[in-house]
């Protein structure tokens, strides 16, 4: 009985018009070519369109036109915009910590007190989510670029209430134990250096 379904089954699809069964004649070609040289007779091919929803593997055919199924890759945009929705609205370890704004000579710990008149603005709290001179300070709002001991971000820098962003580079050397903080907004535009507050 197992045989025999199948066998009834092709069959029954081959009596359908879309099914040509190829039968050799005696000189070797076969019906359908015979068919073919024999004027008044036509053989056209019907045409065949996938079908999803018959559980053949093939997808829709809007979804092939618009490219949907081809397995192409995303463009350089999406991949751009993937990668920065990717980065983590944190900075780097190396970069945490507490900094003096020097002109390069090393910093004392009297130097770190923020609380002390002569330091007030320049002393750096650089927290995993965002930094703090004294009252002021920034928040993540876009991370450009984050490498280990480098950070490239726009930030919340709202204070009293009037609504304002910077645009700052993060930038330590472990070696001279140095951080350099740029601002590429318009009209601010600074570099700063720093040294790492002794513990």
């Amino acid at each position: 009985m197992r045989t025999r379904l199948p066998l009834l089954l092709i069959a029954l699809a081959c009596t359908s018009a879309a099914c040509t069964v190829k039968e050799a004649n005696e000189d070797g070609t076969s019906s359908e070519e015979t068919a073919a040289q024999e004027p008044g007779t036509t053989n056209t091919p019907m045409p065949v369109e996938p079908d999803g929803g018959i559980g053949d593997g093939a997808p829709p055919l809007e979804d092939m036109v618009l490219g949907q199924e081809s397995g192409l890759p995303d463009s350089d945009e999406t991949t751009q915009e993937a990668s920065q929705e990717a980065l983590p609205k944190s900075f780097p370890t190396a970069i945490r910590g507490k900094w003096r704004e020097t002109d390069g000579a090393a910093v004392t710990k009297a130097q770190c007190d923020g609380y002390q008149q002569d330091n007030m603005g320049k002393v750096l709290t650089v927290r995993a989510d965002g930094y703090s001179y004294f009252e002021t300070g920034g928040r993540f709002i876009e991370v450009k670029l984050r490498e280990p001991g480098r950070i490239r971000a726009v930030f919340d820098t709202t204070y009293a209430d009037e609504p304002t962003r910077d645009e700052l580079e993060f930038t330590v050397d472990p070696v001279a134990r140095t951080l350099t903080v740029r601002n590429f907004d318009t009209g601010e535009r600074s570099t700063t250096m720093y040294r790492r507050c002794p513990r």
